[in-house]
């Protein structure tokens, strides 16, 4: 049976408000499709821009990672104020300010320019996420929250699959600066069509009294639900940055890959992550959230140990395959972690509770590309690299399950 949550039945029973709600679904979409293309855009050209800009394996992981410390930084900012503030205005900030930013990082002439830019933009894409959350808390009852964030967690991976599907081929025929330029258009025109859109929805929870923002961390704080979030984001996105920004270039250094056959490869990675969200999604919405979160850990501890197995023994074609459709398995459980949070904080913290959710897994971007580019750099091998990935899964579901042993931690 589905678990409950804080406020879940009077909201179970309400009606869905049909092509509205539906559309205020694709708006989310919209809005996570440009985080995610601004997030990972860098990660899809990373061999491009490194060579341009004579980046070493650190810095590059650096830059990669950068986005997700101001990222982190925004999300204590925008979480707590986003409670007052409307999605569309989030987004008119998020996507407004990330834009305009995407647009002068096709000027950095160096590591400290991108790096610093990167830096900024994450900050102004945090309220993005905090507008998408909002969206999904007003406008769907709980029991459906499992399968609509799976289907926005997907949109966010299928962005990034096409970060390597669309934008490295443009970027080996134009240059990364065009695909930068590309990308900020994108986002400023999103930017336009949310603030013609998007409008509030009708759930509310007329219990929430809580009016600052240090009241709102502290209740937030005050229970386990919220660990239990953070740890299982952080390891489901650091098997999604590690494999996005590095997997690719192991295939071509160890696995003696064509460089033009990277994209395609990136393609199959981010498919099979929109595959298994939108799957995961469905099955938490019908068996219990904490079941399904155990399922996936499983799994991504699977993907990272086929990522060792990639740098450590060469692999047929097919083999390669299998690998690159496994990394999409690390995100089953992506749905199930928000809907997880979201019903047990209610309709109007869960937004603010999802907000510092993320915040581990924006940690894990910054963690994921520069812990194993420095070890890249220190040992020149993916087998060191993609070892710290697996050990960092294998702590992250014993921490896990430790943290859903306290008596705290079951639903009210």
């Amino acid at each position: 049976m589905v678990e409950q949550g804080v406020i879940g039945n009077p909201l179970d029973k309400a009606k869905p408000r049909g092509a509205v709600a539906l559309l205020m679904l694709l708006m989310a979409v919209l809005g996570e499709m440009c985080l995610a293309a601004d997030f990972y855009g860098f990660a899809a050209v990373i061999k491009i821009v490194s060579a341009d800009l004579s980046l070493s394996p650190a810095q590059a992981g650096l830059v990669q990672g950068a986005f997700g410390v101001s990222f982190a930084l925004g999300m204590l900012f925008w979480a707590p104020r986003g409670r007052s503030m409307s999605s569309a205005r989030l987004y008119l900030i998020g996507l407004g300010g990330s834009g305009l930013l995407m647009l002068l990082q096709t000027q950095a002439q160096d590591f400290t320019q991108l790096f610093l830019l990167r830096l900024v933009v994450g900050f102004f894409d945090s309220a993005v996420w905090v507008g998408s959350m909002k969206i999904v808390m007003q406008w769907f009852a709980p029991r459906r929250q499992g399968l609509v964030l799976g289907i926005i967690l997907a949109a966010y991976s299928l962005a990034i699959t096409l970060d390597f599907a669309l934008g490295l081929p443009y970027a080996m025929a134009h240059g990364w600066r065009a695909f930068f330029l590309v990308l900020g258009g994108l986002t400023l025109s999103a930017c336009l069509i949310t603030q013609l859109v998007v409008r509030a929805g009708p759930y509310q929870d007329p219990h929430d009294k809580i009016k600052t923002d240090a009241g709102v961390l502290r209740s937030i704080a005050a229970r386990p639900w919220i660990w239990v979030g953070i740890l299982a984001i952080f390891g489901a996105l650091f098997s999604v940055a590690a494999t996005a920004t590095w997997l690719i270039p192991a295939l071509i250094d160890v696995q003696k890959m064509a460089p033009e056959q990277a994209p395609l490869f990136g393609t199959i990675m981010g498919l099979s992550q929109v595959f298994f969200l939108i799957l995961g999604g469905y099955v938490s919405d019908r068996f219990t959230r904490v079941g399904v979160m155990r399922v996936g850990m499983w799994l991504t501890i699977l993907a990272a140990s086929a990522c060792v197995l990639v740098a450590w023994q060469a692999l047929p074609y097919s083999g390669l395959l299998i690998v690159a459709i496994l990394c999409g398995v690390g995100v089953f459980h992506g749905g199930a972690i928000f809907s997880y949070v979201g019903e047990r904080y209610g309709v109007n913290l869960g937004p603010c509770a999802a907000g510092y959710a993320e915040m581990g897994g924006v940690f894990a971007t910054f963690v994921a590309p520069s812990l194993l580019g420095l070890l890249l750099s220190l040992t020149g091998s993916y087998v060191w690299a993609f070892g710290s990935f697996l050990a960092v899964e294998v702590l992250v579901f014993i921490g896990f399950l430790l943290l859903n042993r306290l008596p705290s931690a079951q639903p009210d």
